[in-house]
């Protein structure tokens, strides 16, 4: 069954690799790569255009992963006939399809391999794979984005607290299945690494939403006075 993942994990990364920042930004005609840290992603997106931007581009990302593993997971049910809770087979399958994705969204073919870091995009892996552990993460690590204002920090305790919790309380103890967690972790982490040294040097850009510029009312132009019109 293993061996369909060569046809599987090609087709998954490049799934992963449609840019929906990319696609907004561009009908939007807003230029990324001069906003905060010039990232195709999510969080770039929310500080050139606004809250509401990017919420949508998450939730589309989150989806396109979502929709992916959907598919390794339905692909494992039909061949082994299991369609109950996921078995090592479901795990494994759905967590190399889901590497494949967000690493198609990192280093998408479509746009010369300049993309996103993959965060929105393990996202929908994560609440395909483990929702309840998704929860408790995003319980810790919102409050503490809501705190800092520093992205890339909640996302790199975050990723690391998930796989961390996963393998702990419901993932197989699989050597293959702890390998794909360590390789997730792995990706999620290089893509913030100029973040990293960014924090450790105090010169992490802050996310912080771009709000909208109150219309200013035009004035209108003097009406004559009386005095004015008599003379």
């Amino acid at each position: 069954m293993y061996w369909w993942l060569l046809l599987l994990c090609p087709i998954a990364y490049l799934i992963g690799g449609f840019n929906v920042a990319k696609t907004v930004t561009k009908i939007r005609h807003v230029d990324l790569s001069k906003v905060g840290s010039g990232n195709a992603g999510a969080t770039n997106v929310g500080r050139a255009m606004g809250f509401k931007w990017f919420l949508l581009v998450t939730v589309l990302e989150c989806l396109k992963c979502a929709s992916v593993a959907g598919l390794g997971y339905l692909f494992v049910s039909l061949y082994t006939g299991h369609f109950t809770w996921y078995t090592v087979s479901h795990y494994i399958v759905i967590l190399a399809m889901g590497i494949s994705a967000i690493f198609g969204s990192i280093f998408p073919v479509w746009y010369r391999f300049k993309g996103g870091k993959g965060l929105a995009t393990w996202i929908g892996l994560s609440f395909v794979l483990n929702p309840l552990v998704m929860l408790v993460v995003a319980a810790i690590y919102i409050p503490l984005l809501a705190i800092t204002h520093i992205m890339s920090l909640s996302t790199v305790l975050g990723v690391i607290t998930w796989a961390i919790l996963s393998l702990c309380i419901e993932a197989p103890k699989n050597a293959v299945v702890i390998v794909l967690y360590c390789v997730c972790v792995g990706l999620i982490v290089y893509s913030h690494r100029k973040n990293i040294v960014r924090l450790f040097t105090g010169k992490e850009n802050k996310f912080i939403l771009k709000k909208k510029t109150p219309s200013v009312p035009t004035e209108n132009p003097a009406t004559p006075t009386t005095e004015n019109s008599a003379n």
